[in-house]
């Protein structure tokens, strides 16, 4: 890749309107957001007894081993995307457009090349390994899991293109827009593919649906980006070499976030379906899907203000990021607070209609996992902080140290402690990840510990004087 002889001097505009005020941007962003974690909870809340009416909790659970395996394929954009975001959304701010455009087209001629490389070499592998026996497959054939393999494979790796889909809407002030956009290709995808299973439809047939789906909406996505920001468009003119050098170390880095979401999440399936089996994983993961509603309140507060963090950080304005970083972290313990005292009174009842009484509920686990949700709040908001200006190394670092240890511990645990041995695991994790995340924030911002906890710690002011206001006090 070579820089592009003549730059257009139409790159050096500003940075987004100066008529969109950060509050609205906060609002706007919180909003698209925050119907992320209301589709996923739609999504998984109909998923679960609609996928064990048709299919049964034996196919359903096989199912659910397989749709975990291609989620690692997130990593080969090798964290490029979402630094490639930071970094266009700092030079944004700065008014260098022209250095955001060599960051989008150096990072999607990376991408696409590592797809590609990824995909060929999937579906040459996949029908090699003995899928069935090392996980207990037995209602599949092998062809079948072969072809449900390759075409999420192939989904996973398409998704990968939203990342960058994404950076181009967050750099320009349209990052709402873009998170809406995601959300309603979600929606539909999840609106077919539900469609499929009640028509009978089986694996194979339900990940065709999702990939189908999911190549229409890059395509929509692709075609409101550009007419939103014009400047930014696909190619390799402004592709250059050095741009990926300078990406490369906290994208390396980054890639540790997704391989220990993985991890967490679906490597946690693998386990517990190779310890305990089929059955055991539906339960687990019917259960972590009910306490992760909590989890997904923290998602949207870190997605709204991850953006706006990279823009002060762009416009060397520490102090507002100082505010930002300890007002979202506010909302953020408190909103989880509420939720998981929603859960802790009404989850069970909500677990039981929810899987028609078809698998047992756990008691013990579901506390566990509520304890998990309250200790990830203290640090998933906070690492926004070193996300935002591309300074997550060692704290995605840990996070991956963290996630493999806790597979490890869980391998131990779940046959003497059953599945609540695998969300002592996760508490683990999210234990040392506070301690380690707040002093890194602490450190960025130069901020003090002190003040940070005594802000976080308060209950909101507006929400004590709405509730003293509803009260007559």
């Amino acid at each position: 890749m070579s820089a592009p002889s003549h730059p257009d001097n139409s790159m050096e505009a500003a940075a987004p309107s100066a008529g969109s005020s950060v509050r609205r941007r906060l609002v706007r962003g919180f909003g698209a957001s925050a119907m992320g974690p209301v589709v996923t909870a739609l999504v998984q809340l109909v998923s679960v007894p609609v996928f064990l009416r048709f299919w049964g909790a034996h196919l359903y659970g096989e199912w659910m081993v397989l749709s975990a395996i291609p989620i690692y394929l997130s990593l080969s954009d090798m964290g490029f995307g979402s630094v490639a975001g930071n970094d266009m959304t700092m030079r944004v701010a700065r008014g260098d457009r022209a250095g955001a455009l060599e960051s989008f087209q150096s990072t999607w001629v990376l991408i696409t090349l590592a797809s590609m490389a990824v995909g060929f070499a999937v579906c040459a592998g996949v029908w090699w390994l003995p899928l069935n026996s090392w996980f207990h497959l037995s209602l599949l054939s092998g062809h079948e899991i072969g072809t449900v393999l390759v075409l999420l494979a192939i989904y996973a790796l398409v998704a990968l293109q939203g990342t960058l889909i994404l950076a181009g809407f967050r750099c320009d002030g349209n990052y709402a827009a873009g998170t809406l956009g995601g959300n309603l290709v979600r929606m539909t995808e999840w609106t077919a593919a539900t469609m499929a299973v009640a028509m009978e439809a089986k694996p194979v047939g339900v990940a065709a649906t999702y990939l189908g789906v999911r190549l229409c909406g890059f395509v929509v996505l692709s075609l409101v980006m550009r007419r939103k920001s014009p400047w930014i468009r696909y190619g390799t003119e402004y592709a250059r070499a050095s741009a990926v050098r300078q990406l490369a170390a906290p994208a390396f880095a980054f890639m540790a976030f997704p391989a220990g979401n993985a991890l967490s999440i679906q490597g946690m399936i693998i386990v517990v379906g190779i310890v305990l089996g089929p059955i055991a994983v539906t339960a687990f993961s019917t259960l972590r899907t009910l306490t992760r509603f909590a989890f997904q309140v923290l998602g949207a507060i870190n997605n709204a203000v991850w953006p706006e963090l990279s823009v002060a950080f762009g416009a060397e304005n520490l102090e507002f990021a100082r505010r930002l970083h300890r007002r979202a972290c506010q909302a953020a313990l408190w909103l989880c607070f509420a939720a998981v005292g929603f859960l802790l009174v009404g989850g069970p009842r909500i677990y039981v209609a929810w899987t028609h009484g078809r698998v047992r509920l756990d008691l013990a686990l579901f506390h566990w996992l509520l304890v998990v949700v309250i200790a990830n709040s203290f640090w998933l908001t906070s690492s926004s902080v070193a996300i935002a200006c591309n300074g997550h190394q060692r704290i995605a670092l840990a996070y991956l140290v963290g996630t493999s240890a806790s597979i490890a511990i869980a391998y131990l645990l779940l046959p003497r402690l059953g599945l609540s041995g695998a969300a002592i695991a996760l508490l683990a994790v999210d234990a040392v990840m506070s301690w380690y995340v707040l002093r890194s924030s602490v450190r960025i911002l130069k901020d003090s510990s002190a003040g940070l906890f005594k802000s976080v710690l308060t209950v909101p002011f507006e929400f004590t004087d709405r509730l003293r206001a509803n009260i007559g006090f």
